[in-house]
């Protein structure tokens, strides 16, 4: 299993504050069946994360790299961010500020939790002109989603692609974005799943328990390619069946 989603690198968000709570969710994940982790610390400006230092993070990942490799956790760590979309359309057009994931064309986009179907739409249209394939993270969370079941369809036609948190289909998001990840998954609306791992007990990074529900409910061919096939794309830079173009 590939990890696309995570915030462990120390000190850069709301995830793990330090060096030995990022090791340990590396350990757990490494030890959960997890071979390959992307890094997505915050870029959201309107919560106080900006993280356009790029020297400061790349100096945070190796840190961790290094850190992990003396403790003996052989799991390949990559750069990544998760970009908050606050409705103002030049936010993207300055692509030198943002890391893609694995350094690929994808990039993983959030919204407000109360965002506006135009905004949603909007956000994904930005980001193709900019040259960008939006991954959309945890759109089972937003209302827009939920109350207007087409516009996953429309965004996925635009060219968005969709990964669902662990979180919302073990219910801990609440029982509306369980139904929401759920109707996601049974349209196949749906590309990756990932951990959004914060920290060892609130939000976790290991996947084997949601990937055995996947494999349980919709089989082995769609777990593989959620957790694996499709992630290994991104960092391979390959396009994803979805995209357009792909």
């Amino acid at each position: 299993m590939i990890d696309i989603h995570t915030h462990i690198l120390p000190g850069a968000d709301d995830g793990a504050p330090d060096l030995e709570t990022s090791l340990q969710l590396l350990k757990e994940a490494a030890a959960d069946g997890t071979d390959e982790i992307i890094v997505t610390p915050h870029c959201a400006p309107a919560y106080g994360f900006f993280n356009f230092d790029r020297d400061e993070l790349d100096r945070r990942l190796e840190m961790l790299r290094k850190a992990a490799w003396e403790r003996e956790i052989r799991i390949p760590i990559h750069p990544g961010m998760e970009v908050l979309y606050e409705g103002r359309r030049e936010m993207l057009y300055h692509a030198e500020d943002y890391f893609t994931l694995c350094g690929s064309r994808y990039l993983l986009m959030e919204y407000f939790f109360d965002a506006e179907p135009r905004d949603f739409m909007e956000g994904i249209s930005t980001a193709r002109e900019c040259g960008y394939l939006p991954i959309i993270a945890h759109p089972e969370r937003y209302g827009c989603i939920r109350k207007h079941t087409h516009l996953a369809a429309q965004a996925r036609r635009e060219g968005a692609l969709f990964q669902i948190n662990k979180g919302s289909l073990a219910g801990r998001h609440g029982k509306a974005a369980l139904m929401s990840a759920v109707r996601l998954l049974e349209r196949d609306e749906a590309d990756f799943i990932a951990s959004d791992a914060h920290h060892p007990v609130r939000r976790d990074s290991r996947l084997g328990g949601v990937y055995a529900y996947v494999r349980d409910t919709f089989g082995r061919r769609r777990a593989e390619r959620l957790f694996a096939e499709n992630p290994r794309r991104i960092i391979e830079d390959r396009d994803i069946q979805g995209t357009l173009g792909a």
